[in-house]
């Protein structure tokens, strides 16, 4: 991707899924690399370790999310280690699943808000504030989903923070465009992680996800990393503001499985 090489990227959930996908093709574009985790050491180091396989300049910090107060101490580490950063992704997310009815007083919404939502909201402004003081343009990716866009029953806390994540991006992107800051989101449809694989690819579930997807298949976490390089690179340096959204058709299409 045009102008990534060496750029100082920010991935935070970096330790699976999506976030590690995001890791390892932007260390094969020649990136240099801070990679946040919060409880999953061991996927973290299988990161740092296929990173840095592919030649990347890489460190590794820790943070809970939930623990809003850190997020600024978080944050001036990050920035501190290669003397700045070009871009930020805003991948950590918790993806809840519960009825209203069985959070009555709103306890997984708060959380599920606090990580999704406040985090990134956060750190994006941080990073923006640190980019201003600097003098420097900056990308910032919002690893959304398609539940910003629709959605479905037991996920109305997840679903709330997406969107909300999706607002934010573009009202972030107007309010800093005039200080080169571009903030963009990445909205994924269904992509089998470590936690998820063998249920949506058991026979059934394969097929009752996939027959409403025009492609015909489920998404990879390479594919999302191929977006979001996408996104933080040159190519797109007059996209501010916009979701991209990567789900196979099944948006498009609007036919969720029942639950």
């Amino acid at each position: 991707m045009k102008g990534l090489k060496n750029k100082r990227i920010l991935i935070t959930g970096a330790s699976s899924g999506i976030g590690a996908g995001m890791a390892e093709v932007l260390a094969r574009e020649g990136c240099r690399l801070v990679l946040h985790y919060n409880r999953n050491q061991t996927g973290i180091e299988q990161t740092l370790e296929a990173v840095k396989a592919l030649g990347c300049e890489a460190e590794v910090i820790r943070c809970d999310f939930k623990q809003l107060a850190d997020l600024n101490r978080f944050f001036k580490q990050a920035w501190s280690i290669f003397d700045g950063l070009d871009g930020l992704v805003n991948n950590a997310g918790i993806v809840t699943k519960s009825t209203s009815l069985k959070d009555p007083l709103g306890e997984k919404f708060a959380e599920t808000l606090a990580i999704n939502l406040q985090a990134p909201y956060q750190l994006s402004t941080a990073f923006a504030n640190a980019c201003i003081k600097a003098k420097q343009p900056g990308a910032i990716v919002n690893n959304s989903s398609i539940h910003g866009q629709a959605t479905c029953e037991w996920f109305s806390a997840y679903a709330a923070s997406k969107m909300g994540l999706d607002a934010i991006t573009k009202v972030q992107a107007v309010e800093w465009g005039q200080y080169g800051i571009r903030v963009n989101g990445l909205a994924p449809g269904v992509v089998p992680v470590e936690r998820t694989d063998k249920i949506l690819n058991e026979p059934a579930m394969a097929e009752k996800w996939c027959e409403r997807m025009p492609t015909g298949r489920y998404g990879t976490t390479e594919e999302m990393g191929e977006a979001t390089a996408y996104l933080l690179s040159d190519a797109t340096q007059w996209m501010t503001g916009s979701i991209l959204t990567i789900d196979g058709g099944l948006i498009a299409r609007g036919n969720y499985p029942v639950r």
